[in-house]
């Protein structure tokens, strides 16, 4: 029978666990992780080989013994799960940008009439917002985002002890987070609204004038093309967009694991 060293288990098998499950935290919530062409086992598994590597760099988990009880590890890994998962929650209000401006976008478009009578509220809201989300987890990874955010994470277990909850992961953060992605999808769907104006303006002056014809055929006519014609005119623009609506994510992430 192997036996394996009490020393071992205390300096490497406990340690690797929680910080696997910091990790594994970050898998299931991050959006550039949390996909569904991606297995769950192997997010957790992937989570897990790489958590086995963080104790052999850092002595932040090895206060860590077997005289500890069941309850106290178990409240120990659900702290560093959530920690992990907030993290990535935090990242997922950032790209929330591209949700607010898709759906904007398609309304004002007329891209999306066909799903606002839909009853079956399981299903995408939009073509646009897919778009939208696809081209930014593209982004996310050629501009090796993802790299970005594990590299957080790897250096909080040199700063964030297990046990101990993030100064910045607060009410406040997370609001202000949340206004400052509903600010640059303003700035992106902002000409769309305006066009849109304009465009519903020349209906109603057609409609005083030439009551007989059917403006709404003609209003479909109009709004979609130019919408089209603004998207790609958005387009070059989604990499500094992204850059900023990831900012202050990043930068509350990196102020509380200091």
């Amino acid at each position: 029978m192997i036996s394996i060293p009490v020393t071992l288990i205390e300096s490497v098998f406990l340690p690797g666990l929680l910080s696997g499950t910091r990790l594994i935290g970050l898998f299931v919530s991050a959006p550039f992780f949390a996909l569904q062409s991606i297995p769950m086992r192997f997010r957790i598994a992937l989570g897990l080989l790489l958590g086995f590597g963080i104790p052999l760099e850092t002595n932040v988990l090895s206060s860590l013994s077997l005289t500890m009880s069941t309850a106290s590890y178990a409240t120990l890994a659900v702290g560093e799960f959530l920690i992990g998962a907030v993290s990535g929650w935090l990242i997922r209000i950032g790209l929330m940008v591209f949700d607010v401006s898709a759906e904007v976008i398609s309304i004002q478009t007329g891209l999306s009439f066909a799903s606002s009578y839909n009853p079956d509220q399981a299903l995408p809201s939009g073509v646009l917002g897919q778009v939208f989300g696809l081209l930014g987890l593209a982004l996310i990874f050629s501009l090796n985002i993802h790299l970005v955010a594990v590299e957080i994470l790897f250096d909080s277990f040199r700063s964030l002890p297990a046990g101990k909850w993030p100064v910045g992961f607060d009410l406040k953060t997370i609001g202000s987070l949340v206004s400052s992605s509903f600010s640059i999808g303003l700035v992106l769907f902002a000409p769309f609204v305006v066009i849109n104006l304009v465009v519903m303006g020349g209906q109603g002056f057609l409609g005083r004038t030439s009551p007989q014809m059917n403006l709404f055929s003609i209003g479909f006519g109009l709004s979609i093309p130019i919408g089209i014609f603004l998207l790609y005119v958005l387009l070059p623009v989604f990499p500094q967009a992204l850059q900023r609506s990831l900012e202050p994510p990043f930068a509350v992430l990196r102020q509380a694991f200091l």
